[in-house]
């Protein structure tokens, strides 16, 4: 069959259930079946992967736990593929997962996708980074036992893109809301003076220098995104930073 008619016939069948899934009864499940093989073809996976976004966002609640079980490393496999495209749109099928069927996601499906986003938050690409670090916002407010494992090279990656000039926009408001929405979680060795060392450190280390202006503005951001959401501990901070810009021995940074 043309490709074009492909695509047509899987973006129609998703459409369908996603308007009409609480009809088709005990056909659901070898439907969602026929989804998964089409996510397996190379050719058909991206408009599969757009025809599962619409379904898992019907506000029919469509039972996709039949399938979830091996369709969620499928597209967690698919963030490590070389075409954009997949990538955005595997995201966007990953949060409204996380949104709407938290339920029936299991840990080691979080951690297959946890595994695969280190290299999308990156520079390079900021609308992938500005996607993958929106995943982890609605990861931390739906599953936040899932962020222990974020404590490596994830956070090191977000640390590092911080401090990016490139950092701007709503990459930015992605950081920052992502920020926020960690610091409450109460997730262990990531609370709020945790935090605040890793974003502020390369300000008073004189062996790491920031050359761009904007990076300590993305730093001033995320502090400020970090001290409102914990207002508790916003004066002794605030004191200690009128200290440093006493302090005759401090930089000018």
């Amino acid at each position: 069959i043309d490709q074009e008619v492909k695509e047509r016939a899987i973006s129609c069948m998703g459409q369908i259930i996603c308007s009409l899934g609480d009809n088709l009864g005990s056909d659901l499940p070898s439907t969602l079946q026929i989804f998964l093989e089409r996510l397996k073809n190379e050719i058909t996976r991206l408009t599969t992967v757009k025809a599962l976004t619409l379904i898992a966002g019907s506000p029919l609640k469509i039972d996709l736990r039949p399938v979830l079980g091996e369709g969620v490393p499928i597209l967690a496999s698919f963030l490590r593929k070389n075409q954009r495209a997949l990538k955005l749109g595997t995201l966007s099928a990953l949060d409204i997962l996380i949104k709407n069927y938290s339920d029936s996601l299991t840990a080691s499906m979080i951690d297959a996708v946890l595994d695969e986003l280190p290299p999308l938050i990156s520079e390079s690409d900021m609308h992938v980074s500005q996607m993958a670090i929106s995943f982890l916002t609605t990861l931390a407010k739906v599953y936040p036992s899932s962020l222990s494992k974020i404590g490596g090279s994830i956070l090191n990656e977000l640390i590092g893109l911080v401090r990016s000039p490139l950092l701007q926009g709503g990459a930015l408001s992605a950081m920052l809301e992502f920020f926020q929405a960690l610091v409450v979680t109460g997730t262990s060795n990531l609370g709020y003076m945790d935090l605040l060392r890793m974003l502020t450190g390369p300000v008073y280390s004189q062996s790491t220098a920031l050359t761009h202006k904007q990076s300590y503005y993305s730093i001033a951001k995320c502090v400020a995104a970090l001290t409102r959401a914990c207002p508790k501990e916003g004066p002794a901070v605030v004191g200690q930073f009128i200290q440093d810009v006493k302090n005759s021995r401090s930089t000018d940074s």
